[in-house]
């Protein structure tokens, strides 16, 4: 049983979440706040009632945890602005839930972050490796929060996930094709970038598959037909840099996995947060100071120049439990897996009823466990495209539960029951 779909209006709020998108991947703005500011005033003018899922409640919670740091912290200025962060993060993510209210909207409002990761971080990527050449020991980047190889790979899972639901669903021919592109394109993308977390993670996420779809023949083969596409266009460096898992060795440091060293100063890294979780267990050393902390743990211990200065922990578990504690990094997980339980529910709900959308439920579903993979070599609690993601997820199966991705036939909305879709385009 589902409510007929409302029709598409574009509102202040809808648009002003689109500014948003665009701001945080082409970084062409400093006009984030008055982005945020328009989503509010969106909010508010359209009026209705507010949700505070358990998410956002969860998340609340991970905000005041994280406040009690201000009580052990070495610089109350450091900690106090990354709460303050955390907190319009939540007042965001609080925005997107309240604005996408209809399969409509949520249709509207993935097709819209696709296009714009397409022009941003995915374009600029395949210009770096095939026309500009300026990769990082061959492996590609962008610019801004997608600088970094693995972090540009992780922040591809999501989109993926998105891109592959869309490309199930979708209906209009243009963007069903665009999506069946995206899906090629972003996973070429990730193996351009030869992160061997954000691979592994993709990995994990394949071998579910078949486990969770219920035509999963089908969705294994064609996975695999378009994942081998993208694997047929990498160079020889991905495999060259994967064959250097082999090496992995905790007592010999990590050291040759790969010839730039990175594993074995990560691993370095690592070491240095485990022993500041170990010490800290209960509160952390204050949010937002973990590389402040790192660079004194470095030369106190007398580490290589390799691994010193305000450096990153590159796990987001690590970061989380450094500076705010084992609870902090509980509370980080719970965020995720309310809203993994809530997608799973609906997902089963949906199983027998309603193909398409089941299918953009469990890719979703299996693209946040790959980025959640993919979380234990990077660092993503602070950024604001990780909550836009968890809102979407939200929404995904809030809106799904109740609503299919397309408008049903006039006959079926009266019956409650699902109509065949008519195609267009």
């Amino acid at each position: 049983m589902f409510i007929p779909q409302e029709k598409l209006r574009l509102g202040l709020g809808i648009l002003a979440l689109v500014f948003y998108l665009w701001i945080i991947h082409s970084y062409k703005l400093a006009a984030g706040d008055i982005a945020v500011l328009l989503l509010g005033v969106g909010v508010f003018v359209r009026g209705g009632q507010l949700r505070v899922p358990g998410p956002l409640r969860v998340f609340a919670l991970f905000i005041i945890w994280a406040g009690l740091g201000l009580m052990v912290t070495n610089n109350a200025a450091i900690t106090f602005a990354t709460l303050l962060e955390l907190a319009k993060l939540w007042v965001i993510a609080f925005f997107i839930i309240n604005v996408i209210r209809n399969a409509a909207e949520l249709r509207f409002f993935a097709i819209a972050w696709l296009g714009v990761f397409a022009l941003y971080p995915i374009r600029g990527a395949l210009y770096n490796q095939y026309i500009c050449q300026c990769t990082e020991f061959g492996r590609v980047a962008w610019n801004f929060v997608f600088d970094n190889p693995n972090d540009l790979a992780a922040l591809c899972l999501i989109p993926l996930g998105i891109a592959a639901g869309v490309a199930q669903v979708e209906r209009v021919k243009v963007w069903r094709w665009a999506a069946i592109a995206g899906v090629l394109v972003i996973a070429l993308v990730v193996m351009l970038t030869q992160s061997r977390g954000a691979m592994l993670a993709m990995g994990v996420a394949a071998v579910l598959l078949p486990m969770t779809s219920k035509r999963r023949a089908r969705d294994f083969a064609l996975l695999l037909a378009l994942m081998g596409s993208a694997a047929l266009l990498a160079p020889r460096g991905v495999w060259e840099r994967m064959a250097g898992l082999s090496n992995v060795s905790v007592q010999g440091g990590m050291v040759g996995v790969d010839p730039e060293g990175s594993a074995e100063a990560r691993w370095q890294i690592w070491q240095i947060a485990g022993a500041t979780v170990r010490d800290n267990p209960l509160l952390g050393v204050g949010v937002g100071m973990m590389p402040e902390t790192h660079r004194f743990e470095t030369l106190r211990r007398g580490f290589g120049y390799t691994v010193r200065g305000n450096r990153d922990t590159h796990s987001t578990y690590l970061r989380i439990a450094a500076e705010m504690g084992i609870p902090g990094a509980l509370l980080y997980l719970a965020i995720w897996g309310s809203v993994l339980v809530d997608l799973r529910r609906v997902r089963k709900t949906l199983r027998n009823t309603r193909y398409g959308d089941h299918q953009v439920v469990l890719f979703l579903e299996l693209s946040i466990l790959a980025f959640l993979v993919a979380s234990i070599f990077g660092t993503y609690g602070f950024l604001a495209f990780t909550y836009v993601a968890m809102a979407y997820a939200w929404l995904a199966g809030s809106i799904l539960e109740r609503e299919s991705w397309y408008r049903p036939g006039r006959t079926a909305a009266a019956a409650g029951v699902p109509a065949p879709v008519m195609r267009r385009g």
